[in-house]
């Protein structure tokens, strides 16, 4: 069983009050597709466009302009293929942080993708490229992109995981060429929170997830929020959770692998979020020859 080592202080238990919310099945169909393409500026009436699908998304191209829908999730994709991440090998988008904000909000409430009291920054990652002349005597960076995340808020508790977030992309001119979000819809209170449980008692749920694995894992972060999960995830409920994210060291120290485990808050909580790990199956000799 592998040794738990915590590499910092362990927050405190919660005391916000919290709900359990249902979950509203996603729509990803053919009207569904149409509809957001119209509200994001593409021709989408029944004659424009190509539209494609497979097990997992549903796409709707025009020009160079390509939406995606993920069937599980409900999550959607979109970017500008001409003009997303592409450098013209001239500009330098040079933008703070604030200023990059306030242009992901305005877009995010022009095309209605999440209410604004519901989201806040959570960060700014910019695509920087560099050029050097022959023999690297003389190097220069620009930045061509930036990807601003505004992170969800349920009942004012932030939203971790994959999910709960929207990001919009920006060129050089500041003009959106991509966006991605999940944000899977609410239905009902499915139920009231009661207490919470103990960080503490998240880490051990975790200690016990891991009991076949060797070595060390190093907590290195216990978040609290509620959790929204992937692309291609399936999910009924949206409740609290702590997620803890380590870092698993092998007894010979050659092998380092990052964890994330995420355990539910409540005590009165839906089932269990990280899945319990599937025993391998005992592998036989084969007979000799």
């Amino acid at each position: 069983m592998a040794d738990i080592k915590m590499a910092g202080k362990l927050i405190a238990t919660p005391r916000v009050p919290a709900r359990i919310y249902r979950l509203k099945p996603p729509s990803v169909n053919e009207k569904a597709i149409r509809a957001l393409a119209g509200q994001l500026g593409m021709r989408a009436d029944a004659r424009a466009g190509r539209l494609t699908s497979d097990e997992d998304k549903l796409m709707f191209s025009d020009g160079n302009l390509q939406l995606t829908m993920y069937r599980a999730s409900g999550g959607i994709r979109f970017i500008d293929r001409a003009r997303w991440q592409v450098d013209d090998r001239e500009s330098d988008l040079n933008i703070e942080d604030a200023a990059a904000t306030r242009l992901a909000q305005s877009y995010i409430k022009k095309n209605d993708l999440a209410p604004g009291d519901q989201m806040k920054f959570f960060k700014a990652a910019r695509l920087r490229v560099g050029e050097a002349t022959e023999g690297g005597r003389e190097a220069s960076e620009r930045t061509i992109d930036v990807a601003v995340a505004m992170r969800r808020l349920v009942d004012k508790i932030p939203v971790e995981g994959p999910g709960g977030q929207v990001i919009v992309y920006f060129d050089h001119e500041k003009q959106a060429t991509g966006l991605e979000r999940i944000w899977r819809d609410t239905d009902v209170v499915f139920r009231r929170g009661q207490s919470y449980r103990t960080p503490q008692s998240a880490i051990d749920e975790m200690a016990e997830h891991f009991r076949s694995k060797q070595g060390t894992i190093e907590v290195q972060e216990v978040r609290f929020g509620y959790f929204e999960d992937g692309w291609h995830a399936k999910q009924q409920y949206l409740q609290p959770a702590y997620t803890i994210f380590g870092m698993l060291t092998s007894p010979d120290s050659a092998i380092r692998k990052r964890t994330i485990y995420v355990a539910t808050a409540l005590t009165n909580a839906v089932g269990r979020i990280t899945p319990r790990l599937q025993a391998k199956p005992d592998q036989r000799a084969r007979p000799a020859a």
